[in-house]
């Protein structure tokens, strides 16, 4: 990849955090001898809070005002936005029963996610377990592994994905704006690529309802909706880890709000009231094989190992903020409750 943010943007979000050759990489690799079906229960664990939160990201940050813009009347702008993972979501109970190969051997069953910080818990595929299930090769002895970390994030006051977005409001008639959303990696991803399109409606309400046209604030409904999609094509060849296949990850949201402002001088506070709907997918197709080069080890392949979906990240919405404009250009910042609360700050250029 040419582009390293684009490279850090791909990788992380499809979450394959079994390609690298770190030591995390490591223990995804010995969770996956247990069999595909076990390492997508305990990857879904793992990743769910950091894919929740870039879900809540993905839907923030598409206006800063209810006035629409007057017939071609623009703007541009940037904004970033980060949906906090609540304390008690960043760490997952390890519950045996769920799983068919995978063991705690040692340590606490309470085990850390994507953002979970550090753990000296130990997990264990019993001898006797099958390589590959239904091929009557077991393992000879106990495969004894750590349990993997996650980002240590403890001191950090805000914790989650941060998902840019830049779009172009365009005023149409009828009080009418329409908002675009694209991004694409643009030959940046040399053995993958990244997409991500938006479309937003904002209209103004206060034309059609009776008596509505004399109250001094600004009320319009908005509806939107986001669709990212990102691939990341998987090639290693070496002792451990031999792998041909391809990551796909694919996200979507819709929303729906009421917004209500109210313009002084060059301040413009406003609140949104609606409805968000998330979710989200992460399959890793293809031949992986994973070889332990001790005396004696054996080698594993699995076949289209990863197919995770994630549906908990919509909720009821409520965001409440403060644009700044300074002639042409404005500032905002907003405070988004919603499944993960999600932070808001953004720039742009706005004119009519």
């Amino acid at each position: 990849m040419k582009n390293p943010i684009i490279k850090i943007l791909v990788v992380v979000l499809i979450g394959f955090f079994a390609i690298s050759h770190s030591a995390k990489s490591q223990e995804f690799g010995d969770i996956f001898k247990g069999g595909t079906e076990d390492a997508n229960r305990y990857l879904n664990s793992y990743t769910e809070s950091i894919m929740r939160s870039f879900n809540n990201g993905l839907s923030a940050g598409w206006y800063n005002t209810a006035e629409t813009h007057k017939i071609l009347g623009f703007d541009l702008t940037a904004t970033v936005n980060i949906a906090n993972i609540p304390s008690g979501e960043r760490k997952f109970q390890f519950n045996q029963a769920d799983y068919n190969n995978l063991r705690l051997q040692s340590g606490s069953d309470i085990l850390p996610t994507a953002v979970g910080g550090e753990t000296t818990s130990r997990l264990v595929i019993p001898a006797g377990t099958e390589v590959i299930p239904g091929s009557g090769v077991t393992y000879g002895s106990d495969v004894v592994f750590d349990a993997p970390s996650g980002a240590d994030v403890e001191d950090l006051p805000i914790v989650g994905f941060p998902v840019p977005a830049f779009q172009l409001g365009v005023g149409l008639p009828k009080n009418t704006e329409l908002i675009i959303r694209y991004a694409s990696d643009l030959g940046a991803v040399e053995d993958g690529s990244f997409n991500l399109f938006g479309l937003g409606v904002k209209h103004d309400l206060k034309q059609w309802i009776p008596g509505l046209k004399q109250i001094p604030f600004d009320v319009s409904g908005f509806a939107s909706f986001n669709r990212l999609k990102a691939e990341f094509d998987i090639n290693e060849n070496d002792p451990e880890f031999q792998a041909d296949g391809v990551a796909v990850l694919k996200a979507s949201s819709v929303t729906i709000q009421g917004i209500i402002s109210k313009k002084i001088s060059i301040l413009t506070p406003y609140v949104g009231v609606g409805y968000n709907i998330a979710s989200s997918s992460i399959e890793v197709n293809g031949d992986f094989t994973y070889t332990d080069t001790s005396p004696g080890g054996q080698s594993v392949t699995v076949t289209d190992p990863v197919s995770l979906d994630f549906t908990g990240a919509s909720s009821p919405r409520i965001n409440a903020g403060l644009r700044i404009k300074l002639l042409i250009l404005t500032l905002h910042a907003e405070y988004a409750i919603q499944k993960y609360n999600t932070f808001t700050a953004g720039v742009g250029i706005s004119i009519r």
